[in-house]
């Protein structure tokens, strides 16, 4: 491995807090791959979470690895990656673990096999080749377009999952470990099966009993100043666009008391709380929990907030803890079409919590809008800069970021059949957004690819032949091009 890479991997193993160092004898050997960059990796509470799960088994050892940025592979050998804990390169493990939250990141999935050496497509490995698994929110949605590249595919929450999976995959050799986690629910192991069983899939009914935080800390990344804190899972709000509900059902609240012993922990390693759920302010001791960090002498932050369930003690909690930014999803411009994908809420709520933000010392909001949601015309997108700029003026917040993307049919969601604009249609309506937007000197905006937007939708509505363009995509350079290509390859859009 050239120097340059285990010297960076030292340096940021030197930065972390909360490595988990076990003997490898005896043990099954777990790495568990991120299939993105290392900071937005370990920006993930879900990849932290399935590290501590892993290793939390007396008889598994877990390692950690991320797909390397192109400045990182640059005079590296082809097959070259390696675990950060003890550099072991990736195809020495029993097992290659991937964490899988957006399907864009399959390409990275194939990517790291090939620089690991180890096929990409589960028919050509073999008894010398480790076992190869993924999970995440991707895979729960719909795990068919990786049935021809993993051996096993996790279909739900990993707390409930990741013992049993562990003792199956510790029965024998290869053919048994796969016969014994074939037999696990939730767990959907393609030789073994047809097809996954949707109600097989697997979560956690009480929360507290598993309290999820941050494991691994370092400054290097997303949230590096943040202890994160999860204090709820799912939503039930059924916002027609929406994942969370398919993915996370039914919708539990972790309780203020476990919330709070979290935060006390945190407080150990970092003076600032990060509160995380689909909807901080839905959960009913919100208050309590926000008040109990702000009286620890905390600083706090929260993912996001609902503008009509965001009660003044929260902003004011926010104000006192130091926050500097709060983050709305009003999704649409106009109160129509928010009526329309199930998100009615007026838009005097969504100006009410900035101006309150704003009153409580909060200098800085994010607004999150989807562009080509179903029913939307010109008028609406229009209506979104309108927004933002009543937002702005009526709140007197010092800078409004705005962020739009494009709406994407979800697996398993109300809008799941519908059709999405053609690429050039919501690469307009986005363009236009953004430089409507850039004449406000406070508005920060920042728009995602229609095109990819559309690849995004191919994969997550996909089956099994999507495996093949997946591996082609990675071959051709990953770019929208190859993406292009192999796509029309295998006849899918």
């Amino acid at each position: 491995m050239a120097r340059t890479r285990r010297t960076l991997i030292r340096t940021r193993l030197e930065r972390e807090i909360g490595v988990v160092r076990k003997e490898r004898g005896g043990r099954l050997r777990v790495c568990l791959v991120y299939p993105n960059r290392y900071r937005t990796g370990m920006s993930s509470l879900g990849f932290q979470t399935v590290y501590h799960l892993f290793n939390l088994h007396p008889r598994a050892v877990c390692e950690r690895a991320f797909v390397p940025e192109a400045a990182e592979s640059r005079g590296t050998p082809e097959a070259d990656i390696v675990s950060y804990e003890s550099q072991t390169p990736l195809r020495d493990f029993d097992v290659i673990a991937f964490s899988v939250s957006y399907e864009l990141d399959y390409v990275n999935l194939v990517r790291a096999l090939r620089l690991a050496g180890v096929p990409p497509f589960a028919e050509d490995r073999g008894p010398r080749h480790p076992l190869v698994l993924a999970g995440g929110a991707a895979v729960t949605i719909n795990p068919r377009p990786l049935s021809g590249l993993a051996d096993m595919l996790v279909i739900g929450e990993g707390e409930d999952v990741i013992g049993e999976l562990v003792d199956a995959l510790l029965a024998g050799e290869r053919g048994e470990a796969l016969a014994a986690a074939a037999e696990v629910r939730g767990v959907y192991a393609p030789a073994a099966r047809e097809a996954p069983d949707p109600r097989a899939r697997r979560y956690i009914r009480d929360l507290d009993a598993w309290p999820t935080q941050s494991r691994l800390l370092t400054r290097d990344t997303e949230f590096g100043d943040l202890f994160l804190v999860e204090v709820s899972r799912g939503c039930g709000r059924g916002c027609r666009f929406c994942v969370t509900p398919t993915c996370y059902r039914p919708v539990r609240w972790r309780s203020a008391g476990v919330v709070l012993d979290s935060a006390r922990a945190g407080l150990a390693y970092r003076e600032a709380i990060g509160l995380v759920g689909a909807a901080v302010s839905d959960h009913p001791e919100i208050d309590e929990i926000a008040r109990g960090v702000v009286d620890m002498g905390a600083r706090l932050s929260v993912s996001s907030l609902r503008a009509d369930s965001a009660s003044p003690a929260l902003i004011e909690a926010l104000g006192k803890g130091g926050a500097r930014s709060i983050t709305i999803a009003p999704e649409a411009g106009s109160e129509r079409l928010r009526r329309n994908i199930g998100k009615p809420i007026p838009e005097e709520q969504i100006v009410d919590v900035l101006a309150r933000a704003q009153a409580a010392g909060i200098r800085e909001a994010k607004l999150y809008f989807m562009v080509g949601l179903p029913g939307e015309t010109e008028d609406d997108v229009q209506e979104i800069a309108a927004l933002v700029r009543r937002c702005l003026r009526r709140s007197r917040l010092a800078r409004v970021t705005a962020a739009a993307g494009a709406f994407v049919p979800k697996p398993g969601t109300p809008f799941a059949r519908e059709q999405m604009l053609p690429a050039r249609e919501l690469s307009r309506r986005l363009r236009w957004l953004r430089d409507e937007l850039r004449r406000e000197k406070r508005v920060r905006v920042t728009v995602e690819s229609g095109n990819w937007a559309r690849v995004e939708w191919m994969l997550s509505r996909g089956d099994r032949r999507l495996g093949r363009a997946i591996a082609d995509a990675e071959q051709g350079g990953g770019n929208l091009a190859a993406w292009r290509k192999a796509l029309r390859e295998v006849d899918w859009g």
